[in-house]
């Protein structure tokens, strides 16, 4: 057994049942989820185990989409982790933060790649999921792709075909995955429940004397990481500093067209707004250009040219330049 499942196996005791959600109903006395509901057992179990529960008013509420910061507290009690200090910053999670000591320990373990900012509020994407359960229950990697919509080249590939040869997911139906989709707090259970009971084979076999043998569950043999197994591992992140810059400007662009609808004058607003839109975007290139530093080191190391990278600034170069045209236009 893994240190993570062992840790798990300690830690999932009554001591955990404290939720994000505030509530500590068991899943049995949830209006909400019927015996007939799919994620039913699931639900239960998880809610036994103290690793997730309902609201105040004693619902569950599965089909809610569950946020970047729900999922690092979730994941951090499937895998026993012990909340302690630290020393990280990020620049939309304070310190004060429920989520944010799960955050820093699950960053720390590569669980969440290492960045300044976290997007806390965002929905999970079921690729993110993929990336995250693969990584903190070191499911084995498989060459098999069951989804008919997920490309070779998508970024999550590796980690959804990994999550299904493990059983922990079957897809949507007719053969989908669906990575773009969020995902449900209902879905969240059926993943966390499916990815604890997994035991990958030979998992308990010890290791023969003098540190040999094969490796382990979810370590890849050596020469076998391609350069689109390192690049899918950011793939996330990039997707996620380019949605979130797109989403201050958008509040940025409100702000002004609204000045500009009660009669203010144009150059006054300019003036006003241009220079925050210019720090903004003087941050996020700050951010892109330390991931995009840390990924052309870490191809570099593996072997492999930096140029692998350049698809990433090529798409994020593109999408600052249709960020400022979708800014100018909705102000004007």
């Amino acid at each position: 057994m893994t240190f993570k499942k062992k840790a798990a196996a300690v830690a999932l005791t009554p001591v955990l049942a404290a939720s994000i959600f505030v509530s500590s109903v068991s899943a049995a006395q949830f209006p909400d989820v019927k015996t007939s509901h799919r994620a039913y057992e699931a639900v239960e179990a998880m809610s036994k185990a103290g690793v997730i529960t309902g609201f105040p008013d004693g619902t569950f509420k599965q089909y809610q989409s569950v946020t970047r910061a729900e999922s690092a507290i979730l994941i951090g009690r499937a895998l026993g982790i012990k909340v302690s200090s630290s020393t990280k910053t990020f620049t939309d999670l304070p310190s004060t933060s429920r989520a944010y000591p799960y955050v820093a320990e699950l960053m720390k373990r590569g669980i969440f790649s290492d960045s300044s900012r976290f997007y806390p509020e965002r929905p999970l994407s079921r690729s993110e999921m993929a990336i995250i359960l693969t990584r903190a229950f070191e499911l084995p990697a498989s060459s098999a792709m069951p989804f008919t919509d997920v490309s070779p080249t998508h970024g999550a590939a590796s980690y959804i075909r990994a999550l299904a040869a493990a059983g922990i997911t079957t897809g949507v139906g007719d053969g989908k995955y669906d990575p773009t989709g969020t995902v449900t707090r209902g879905q969240m259970a059926i993943f966390l429940n499916n990815a604890r009971k997994f035991e990958a084979p030979g998992e308990d076999v010890e290791p023969a004397p003098g540190g040999g043998g094969t490796p382990g569950p979810g370590t890849p043999a050596p020469g076998t990481q391609t350069a689109a197994d390192i690049k899918a591992e950011y793939a996330d992140d990039f997707a996620d500093l380019q949605a979130q810059a797109k989403a201050d400007l958008d509040v940025l662009a409100g702000q002004a067209k609204a000045e500009l609808n009660a009669g203010e004058d144009l150059m006054t607003v300019y003036n006003k707004y241009f220079p925050l839109a210019s720090k903004m975007e003087a941050e996020t290139d700050a951010d892109f250009n330390a991931l995009y530093a840390k990924l052309t080191a870490e191809l570099t190391k593996a072997g492999f040219s930096a140029t692998e990278a350049q698809s990433f600034k090529t798409a994020y170069d593109a999408a600052k330049k249709q960020m400022r045209d979708d800014l100018i236009a909705e102000i004007l």
